[in-house]
């Protein structure tokens, strides 16, 4: 005789074991573990990839979270002079190789503005096709490429030119054209300023700079050098000068980062560098409405660099390159509320997945292609994966090796970018630009990658 089985112990049942089946995989993520292998401790992060800016080799490599951020998975994008050419985009004649040195996103990430030193360029990149559309001609030690809040322009910090140079934009075109629009000398406009404060400024070219969340101000560092720094805040409308500081108080020449609400702006100085001669470094903290210089403290490290506001804006992170260490700051208080002993092998730019959970920072390699040898030469070229509640160092993410005839490894990882992703975007898109990422051997010596950019190199907040 069948007994008929209550409908509600039919479900409980049903509960159980759905319970038993998803056990397993609860305790996995428990543990930090996640599906397809993900490494332990990278499986909590929002879906995102991460972009590695390899400028000894003229390589980016797109890391997808979705793969566990597994190299051999990696997306290459081949920046290479030769195969820009190849593909119909014009380079600047002479240039050899192109270093790209930082990376910016516009607010919805769907193009990537990729600076080139070496290649005097700027290098627009479709983000998900992971393919260049634009190769620009900005000029010579282009630093860095900036997108404003609004999607309304790009302007590129370019050392050797002393120059700010727009590109503006409009990426809901359909198909979206870019172009260099006006240049602003920084000396032409600045020193008349400084003139009149009785202030002279030892450089005028731009590093690093950050936006208002208006778009209408550029806080800008100037450099590269130790003894160069400086700081101003430009007028994007009328390319004026609204706002600057005596050199001899405030020497940033590193990186700069503004708050979510626009109210507070971090700049850091390096500290004096040279061997055996190396400070600690400096960061300042200004009220953005009244230009009030609020804090001037202490990187407790030396060759202060990366700096960068958590997604939440509850925290500031800031590593020195040289002392391999870094401060978590309070954003509200700023004051520091841990230091951090190891953020890795040479720290330079750092960048946080969308929840924040996690912290990339670049590691570089025994041949910089900008920092100059004292300050930059590290040992393990690659992404340093922190947990950001932690601290602790998860993984070293590291490219394939690629050498010189002369047995010198030229992998130099620098800039950093995170773009977030969709659960809907494939996780991998074919490139036109892709490379056989395989260990090689290159026919080419240290001496033929041209000259390095000696400068403090470092990501805006």
């Amino acid at each position: 005789m069948t007994v008929p089985v209550p409908r509600v112990r039919v479900l409980l049942l049903l509960l159980a074991a759905l319970l038993l089946a998803v056990l397993p995989v609860s305790e996995a993520w428990a543990r930090g573990g996640g599906p397809q292998g993900t490494p332990p401790g990278l499986a909590r992060a929002a879906d995102h990839e991460v972009w590695m800016l390899d400028q000894g080799t003229d390589l980016i490599h797109v890391l997808d979270s979705r793969d566990g951020l597994d190299i051999e998975r990696a997306v290459t994008i081949d920046l290479r002079a030769d195969n820009l050419r190849g593909a119909g985009f014009e380079v600047p004649t002479g240039v050899t190789t192109v270093v790209p040195h930082m990376i910016e996103f516009d607010s919805q990430h769907r193009y990537a503005f990729v600076a080139a030193t070496a290649g005097r360029s700027t290098i627009v990149i479709d983000a998900q096709a992971k393919e260049v559309v634009a190769v620009l001609e900005t000029g010579p030690a282009s630093h860095m490429a900036a997108v404003t809040p609004d999607d309304s322009a790009v302007w590129v910090a370019v050392i050797g030119s002393g120059e700010l140079v727009e590109i503006p934009l409009d990426l809901d075109a359909e198909e979206p054209d870019f172009a260099i629009g006006r240049t602003v000398d920084v000396r032409e406009v600045l020193e008349p300023f400084a003139e009149e404060r009785g202030w002279a400024f030892p450089g005028f070219q731009p590093v690093c700079h950050q936006f208002t969340p208006d778009s209408r101000e550029a806080w800008v560092t100037l450099g590269p050098g130790w003894d160069t720094g400086g700081l101003f805040v430009l007028d994007l409308a009328t390319a004026e000068v609204t706002a600057a500081w005596d050199p001899e108080v405030v020497r940033a020449n590193c990186g700069v980062g503004v708050n979510r609400e626009g109210t507070r702006v971090v700049a850091n100085w390096s500290g004096q560098v040279g061997a055996g001669e190396d400070t600690e470094g400096e960061w300042y903290v200004f009220n953005a409405r009244t230009r009030q210089l609020l804090r001037t403290e202490s990187s407790r490290g030396f060759d202060a660099h990366g700096v960068r506001f958590t997604p939440d804006g509850r925290h500031l992170w800031a590593v020195n390159r040289i002392s391999d260490d870094g401060l978590v700051i309070d954003a509200r208080s700023f004051r520091v509320i841990e230091e951090l002993d190891h953020v890795g092998d040479t720290p330079d730019i750092l960048d946080f997945s969308p929840d924040g959970a996690r912290v990339y920072v670049t590691q570089r390699g025994p041949v910089p292609r900008s920092g100059g040898v004292h300050a930059a030469a590290g040992d393990a070229p690659g992404i340093a994966v922190l947990d950001a509640a932690t601290r602790e160092v998860l993984e070293v993410i590291t490219p394939d090796p690629v050498w010189s005839s002369d047995r010198a490894l030229l992998n130099d990882v620098h800039g950093v970018g995170v773009r977030p992703v969709s659960g809907d975007e494939p996780s991998r898109r074919p490139s036109t630009h892709a490379l056989d990422r395989r260990p090689s051997m290159v026919d080419l010596e240290v001496a033929d990658l041209g000259p390095s950019l000696s400068c403090k190199v470092v990501a805006a907040g």
